[in-house]
């Protein structure tokens, strides 16, 4: 067996999905959920770690709307996205139980994140390309994956983050908590200056060049 990356795409019919699920999909203020980190191992239970790409109240409210979740913690609001972790019974989440298990089955790995936009799941698995193509093979008709990318070698990730100075990461986290990147924004550089204990030219700088590494980073 050869160590293979394969990009993955799987379109979702509507019947598995979760009602929250839906919601995403046709509400105007979400763009994107991530799956960034998730926990199956009890029969009973499940853990799913979501950064919702849009308003983080919508998908709060869907998820607990919808049957068979049982409960939903938010962190405090970072300027209308972020983090949710959501807890439920794995008939909540018949999909995304399915392809993982498929997955497991074929000794694949599945790497974070996984995301979901628009009745489509997207992710990166490494393993065996066979064995993929036959855990595919058994999938059931309601889940349409197809192999969009296959590479020799895992994809190198990195926290974009990581490339910004201690002072650079505190003016986008504090820019970004006080509604700067919001359309209008909320917060000028003067009362960012306020927050951060220095000049506001010193602010327009380091969000300056924080933005130009996280751009750097994001975009081949």
């Amino acid at each position: 067996m050869s160590l293979t990356r394969l990009q993955i795409s799987a379109s979702l019919a509507p019947v598995v999905l979760p009602a929250f699920y839906v919601t995403a999909t046709e509400s105007s203020a979400i763009s994107q959920l991530r799956l960034v980190d998730w926990n199956l191992a009890a029969d009973d239970v499940a853990t799913v770690l979501y950064d919702v790409d849009g308003d983080t109240r919508v998908f709060v409210d869907a998820a607990r709307e919808t049957d068979g979740i049982e409960d939903v913690e938010v962190p405090r609001s970072t300027g209308g996205s972020g983090f949710v972790l959501v807890t439920a019974t794995p008939d909540a989440l018949p999909f995304f139980r399915t392809f993982l298990v498929l997955t497991a089955r074929a000794g694949l790995l599945v790497r974070s994140p996984v995301t979901y936009s628009d009745f489509e799941t997207r992710g990166e698995v490494v393993g065996d390309a066979e064995a993929l193509q036959a855990a595919v093979d058994t999938a059931p008709q309601t889940i349409d994956v197809s192999i969009e990318e296959i590479g020799s070698q895992p994809s190198v990730r990195m926290d974009p983050l990581s490339a910004l100075s201690i002072r650079q990461r505190e003016a986008v986290r504090t820019a970004f908590e006080h509604g700067y990147y919001r359309h209008p924004r909320e917060t000028t550089h003067a009362e960012l200056a306020d927050e951060l204990g220095c000049a506001p030219n010193t602010v327009s700088e380091h969000l300056q060049k924080a933005e130009v590494k996280l751009i750097k980073a994001l975009v081949p």
